[in-house]
């Protein structure tokens, strides 16, 4: 697996994702300095306006598949979690940061 391999494997998850989440705004891929080592999960934060506020960023780990042959980190907020999140009020995890984060938004995900 290359680094082309793991890019195009994060853009396809995240087209699906807004294909079966209609509520699903925006996508964050956090990217970290470590992002071409091919153990790096893919990490993304995605910005949904039906998902539930809880006051916190909860991530949810998933193992390499035959779809997505890369392990795969994955929190939701919703858009108001996202401007606190922006504003520091609320902590991202450790390692991710916004400031190295690709932005995908509905409609604009190709």
């Amino acid at each position: 697996m290359t680094w082309n391999d793991k890019d195009q494997a994060a853009l396809d998850l995240i087209q699906h994702h807004f294909a079966v989440e209609p509520e699903l705004r925006a996508v964050y891929r956090i990217l970290s300095a470590n992002e071409t080592l091919p153990d790096e999960p893919i990490k993304l934060l995605e910005v949904n306006a039906a998902t539930i506020a809880t006051g916190s960023v909860e991530v949810f780990g998933f193992a390499p598949s035959k779809s997505t042959p890369f392990s795969v980190m994955i929190a939701e907020v919703t858009p108001e979690e996202l401007e606190q999140l922006k504003a520091n009020w609320l902590a991202m995890p450790q390692g991710w940061s916004l400031t190295r984060a690709e932005v995908f938004e509905r409609g604009r995900a190709a």
